[in-house]
């Protein structure tokens, strides 16, 4: 490992973007979801535990998973107490670690999908015992670490130790691809390092080598020794990112922690390759990287059956198609925290910024009361719910009978400050901006304390304040956002003769003192994005971001929507935007506001520019799979223009039933793709 993490009690939010959010979660959206887990028709039911440990009567409710998405209900509870000891948290917390005490069998076990419907223990990896475990287990350190009690972790070990003797002593065959989500590794790792009990290092690790081991011989499996839970092949010969894109994250995730206490250089030259693929072919604009929905009948290029993937083929990333679940999209975020503390490269901080205010969020409602388990980048009226009621809906949901992603998105949240920095042995980093406080030590020992204060994203100012820092001299690595091309720095007003480099580290290597002041500057300028050609759903068109934001055109019928989709909107070559902030709007947001042609108006656009013809387009990089676009010189517009407003697309669908676009025709017809495959 590269870096090492704060105390997960060392930063606390104090206002701005994510500090708004962090509070929405802690005030509302966690009670919301615990409400949702109340009520009998819920995929995530709170009830099971109670039934199970015998404080009540009745029959399994929900989901196989529901246990693990209750588990994660709880890891929120830990995140938001370890920065703020509220009492009644605290008494929440250990109500339901009396009902897991009680519910979880002597040996250990505890899943009560099995347990209360008395289905045998390990017969059906579709019964998600090792998700639930997983997830308990990764509570319980969360738990340990923000109160310092065992009670929890108590649990977790024995749940783990049962795990050991199943799955380890000895090795069975028939369970060598048994795991459909496998949470579980990246929590054993996790109670390895909380505990140091090499056990579970060895279990974790053994979870990653069983992959690929026992495939199987039916390419319509998709719980098992296929394509769809990523073990057709074992890990170290895998070449992409293939199948269930929860599960295929997941995995990742626990595989880069066995790297990280391992040193396993093959398993890191396959995660390596996956994770570069991904980025290279298969991740959206928005950081969201699951392809389809789940009715469709999609096939791996090897040919299992697969269903809620990554991309089937290189750069088949449709919009209006995009199931892009929630679990898998922040699920993303979390493989990439994995890799950047391994690695200390900023491209990783770039993923998980561009996943949380766009992708991860987009999720939540602005009021922090409903959700999207599906993320599309193309939406209209038209578009038929399935019959799950969570598959490209109109409206947002506060229950549904697949309830993973709100408790996802809580935990992630709540826990979010966790990835704002890291150290080193010489200072320390800073991944994300958002007005903070952090009081922590250094890897000497020594005391750093200083405040963050910034309206970023809507603002490009950063400052930092230092309250108390060592007399050594020490670094302060600030994060250069890949797109951030003019990053100043300046220290008590004066300029910083710094490297600052967009996607790199500008290291400030000095002896601070108490009272320094510093400022970022970062460049929030507004981008037309362009997509590789092979994207064939994006030829012709663009998106718009500024900054880290991607930002979409929204028609809520309510607003006259129809009538402007009806007429078309197409983006002229020399289109310019304004910027204003709309405190009134969707809980405060920087719109962008523009004149588009319409249909009509980009017919009358062609045919008085006739002779202009879009030029041939320059080649991507290897590798590149998104990148700024370079429109044409001005050409004279006629009339035919309507006056557009784009919002953060993290903020659509909370104005009731919309029209939506994040890729924007542009008006000129897109030219002839030719390229070259990587």
């Amino acid at each position: 490992m590269k870096l090492s993490n704060l105390d997960i009690s060392d930063v606390r939010w104090t206002g701005g973007f994510w500090g708004d959010r962090h509070a929405l979660v802690r005030d509302i959206t966690t009670a919301r979801v615990e409400e949702a887990m109340r009520q009998p028709g819920n995929g995530a039911r709170l009830a099971n535990l109670e039934i199970l440990a015998g404080l009540t009567t009745g029959e399994h409710g929900g989901t196989a998973w529901s246990d693990g998405d209750c588990y994660k209900l709880l890891e929120t509870y830990a995140q938001l107490y370890a920065v703020r000891k509220d009492p009644v948290i605290s008494s929440k917390m250990d109500h339901w670690i009396a009902v897991l005490g009680q519910a979880q069998a002597t040996d250990g076990y505890l899943a009560t999908w099995n347990q209360l419907k008395k289905r045998p223990r390990y017969g059906a990896a579709r019964d998600h015992e090792l998700y639930n475990m997983g997830h308990l287990i990764m509570a319980a350190c969360i738990h340990h670490r923000a109160t310092g009690k065992e009670s929890l972790l108590n649990i977790a070990k024995r749940a783990a130790d049962h795990l050991y003797a199943t799955f380890i002593s000895p090795v069975r065959e028939e369970l060598l691809n048994f795991s459909f989500n496998p949470s579980q590794i990246m929590a054993l790792v996790e109670l390895y390092r909380t505990t140091q009990d090499q056990r579970y290092l060895e279990l974790a690790q053994a979870f990653v080598d069983h992959r690929g081991m026992r495939p199987s011989s039916n390419p319509d499996d998709r719980a098992g020794g296929a394509d769809c839970t990523q073990d057709r092949v074992p890990l170290r010969q895998e070449c992409c990112a293939v199948g269930h894109a929860v599960c295929g994250h997941y995995l990742y995730c626990g595989a880069t922690d066995v790297v990280m206490e391992t040193g396993d250089r093959e398993l890191s030259a396959a995660l390596d390759r996956i994770w570069n693929d991904l980025q290279a072919h298969r991740m959206y604009v928005t950081g969201a990287t699951g392809a389809s929905a789940a009715t469709n009948d999609r096939r791996s290029f090897r040919g299992d059956s697969v269903h809620e993937e990554f991309a089937t083929k290189k750069y088949g990333l449709d919009n209006h198609l995009a199931y892009n679940e929630t679990c898998a999209t922040l699920a993303h975020a979390m493989w990439a925290w994995r890799r950047l503390v391994m690695t200390g490269e900023a491209k990783y901080a770039d993923t998980i910024e561009r996943v949380m205010y766009n992708g991860g969020l987009s999720a939540l409602s602005t009021d922090g009361g409903s959700f999207f388990y599906t993320n599309p980048l193309s939406w209209e009226p038209s578009d038929v719910e399935a019959g799950n009621g969570i598959t490209f809906p109109a409206r947002r949901w506060w229950t549904a009978k697949g309830y993973c992603c709100p408790p996802q998105i809580t935990r992630t949240i709540a826990g979010l400050h966790n990835w704002c920095y890291g150290l080193d042995d010489r200072g320390i980093y800073v991944h994300l901006y958002g007005s903070n406080r952090v009081d922590t030590q250094l890897a000497d020992g020594s005391t750093l304390r200083f405040t963050q204060q910034t309206d970023y994203p809507w603002q490009g100012q950063v400052t930092f304040a230092i309250d108390q820092c060592p007399r050594e001299s020490f670094a302060i690595n600030l994060r250069i956002p890949g797109w951030a091309d003019d990053a100043r720095i300046a220290l008590n007003g004066e300029p910083l003769e710094v490297a600052a480099a967009p996607g790199t580290y500008a290291r400030v290597h000095r002896h601070w003192r108490a009272g320094d002041q510093f400022v970022l500057e970062l460049p929030l300028r507004i981008r037309l994005m362009e997509a590789h050609p092979e994207i064939e759903a994006d030829r012709g068109k663009v998106a718009v971001m500024r900054g880290p934001v991607v930002y979409c055109l929204e028609a809520p019928l309510a607003e006259g929507g129809e009538q402007l989709w009806k007429d078309g909107v197409h983006l002229p070559e020399d289109v310019t935007f304004t910027e204003e902030f709309r405190a009134d709007l969707l809980g405060g947001v920087m719109v962008l506001k523009g004149n588009a042609l319409t249909a009509a108006g980009r017919d009358a656009y062609i045919a008085r520019n006739g002779n202009v013809r879009a030029a041939k387009p320059r080649p991507f990089a290897v590798g590149e799979l998104y990148r700024e676009y370079r429109p044409h010189k001005a050409i004279p517009v006629p009339d035919g223009m309507v006056p557009i407003e784009l919002i953060p697309y993290y903020g659509w669908a909370n104005r009731g039933p919309s029209y939506m676009e994040v890729w924007i025709p542009t008006a000129l017809p897109a030219a002839a793709t030719t390229s070259t495959l990587e």
